[in-house]
């Protein structure tokens, strides 16, 4: 059976940087605090608390925890709109899907927010299953491990662009392939040299 192939959702699949830079001003405002941090490279790919932490890094975690909120309420209502789908994304998600693979979306978005922008984007219907974070906020490498462990996984191939998704992608044994158009590509390859990826995702369909 061909292996699956998971997916991260931001600088991966979608461009959303717009509504989240939007959303994280928005919410920082709206709780009294200016945002510090704008560079999408940075803010972008970590948990929302941690990302929270960068725009501001004078927040206590009680005020942290406020932003979050106010983030993920005008997010959900407003933000996801301005998000789209980067070039070749939904034809290359139907071939890959029409090859027997099963596709999964892994995303640190919290979970309600990950269907929201699914649903907007038209990804669920190309992908076979969204996960995103739950109220724990673990890293992502351990919801791999739980997602593996869940679908009795043996192999795959997991395509991201930051930190995180290498890290996950190590920690199960399955094979990475770079976004390299993705916000945290750089500091991937600045981290860890040289990775495999590609420049396009259609350029995945020549790897399987």
């Amino acid at each position: 059976m061909p292996e699956p192939w998971i997916f991260d959702l931001d600088g991966t699949l979608a461009d959303s940087s717009e509504g989240i830079l939007e959303s994280m001003e928005v919410a920082l405002e709206s709780c009294g605090f200016p945002m510090l941090v704008r560079d999408p490279k940075r803010l972008i790919g970590p948990n929302l608390p941690i990302s929270v932490s960068i725009a501001n890094p004078h927040l206590c975690p009680e005020s942290i925890c406020r932003v979050v909120s106010a983030y993920r309420e005008y997010y959900n209502a407003t933000g996801h709109r301005k998000s789209t789908l980067y070039p070749g994304v939904s034809q290359t998600l139907q071939r890959l899907a029409a090859s027997g693979r099963t596709l999964y979306i892994l995303t640190n978005k919290i979970q309600l927010a990950a269907e929201i922008i699914a649903r907007h984007l038209g990804l669920d219907a190309c992908v076979d299953h969204i996960y995103g974070q739950d109220a724990a906020e673990r890293p992502k490498p351990d919801r791999l491990m739980a997602l593996i462990q869940n679908h009795r996984l043996h192999s795959g191939v997991l395509v991201g662009d930051g930190l995180d998704d290498y890290a996950a992608a190590q920690k199960a044994g399955f094979r990475f392939l770079l976004a390299k158009w993705g916000y945290g590509a750089p500091a991937v390859e600045e981290k860890h040299g040289p990775v495999e990826g590609v420049d396009r995702v259609e350029e995945i369909l020549r790897l399987v």
